[in-house]
């Protein structure tokens, strides 16, 4: 007996017998953590990554920066050491162990305070585009897919025959291993994260009364 797909708006039959949803939504869980999840791209988070790199200019003098620049560091470290107990032989889990594999590589090729500014700039983008993540899941997967953006090793290339040039992919990563990485971005960034996300938010209130009070001081002139 065929199934038809659990996604909203739906109808293909699923992929297998057990499977609630089709291939194609089954894919998009896997890669987005939601079957209705969009994925976030670079220019998406730009202006929001604008948005973080304005604060810290405000405040260069400001010690959260460097601390930050050290949370991340830590859990490199942290990933360093589950590495170097599994090359010694200790057992553990397999999706934390490729978890660590992934931190140390980001580590290796990209810059400390651009990890950091990339995971301020999704705390801002939840805050004021909250509509853009369908779950919390989509969330901490869309989160660990920009940190991993930031490295060249998460592509890979594939050579289109219909159009005949070589196109650019996505490393894909087994959930399990973005939810353990997801754990650990939440809790070196996430309060760092949700403080300037408010602060944006103030912000962004703020220029909305001026903006409004401006408006009305308009049109009561005579």
């Amino acid at each position: 007996m065929t199934r038809t797909c659990h996604a909203p708006g739906c109808h293909a039959e699923t992929a297998s017998r057990y499977s609630s949803y089709c291939p194609n939504h089954k894919a998009r869980l896997r890669r987005h953590g939601a079957v209705d999840q969009e994925g976030i791209a670079g220019f998406h988070l730009r202006p929001h990554l604008e948005r973080v790199e304005a604060r810290i200019r405000k405040n260069p003098e400001n010690a959260t920066w460097d601390h930050l620049d050290r949370r991340w560091l830590t859990l490199v470290d942290h990933s360093r050491s589950i590495i170097a107990e599994y090359e010694r032989g200790k057992a553990g889990p397999k999706h934390e162990r490729m978890a660590a594999y992934e931190a140390v590589r980001i580590a290796d090729t990209v810059e400390p305070r651009a990890v950091v500014t990339t995971a301020l700039a999704m705390f801002v983008m939840l805050e004021l585009e909250p509509r853009r993540f369908r779950s919390d899941a989509g969330f901490r997967f869309q989160f660990v897919r920009r940190i991993r953006g930031l490295s060249p090793l998460v592509t890979g290339t594939t050579y289109d025959h219909n159009a005949r040039k070589v196109r650019r992919i996505y490393r894909e990563f087994p959930p399990r291993a973005v939810e353990v990485m997801g754990q650990w971005f939440a809790s070196a960034f996430g309060a760092a994260g949700m403080q300037l996300a408010r602060l944006e938010r103030a912000d962004q209130e703020q220029q909305n009364e001026d903006r409004q009070a401006f408006n009305t001081a308009l049109m009561e002139l005579r």
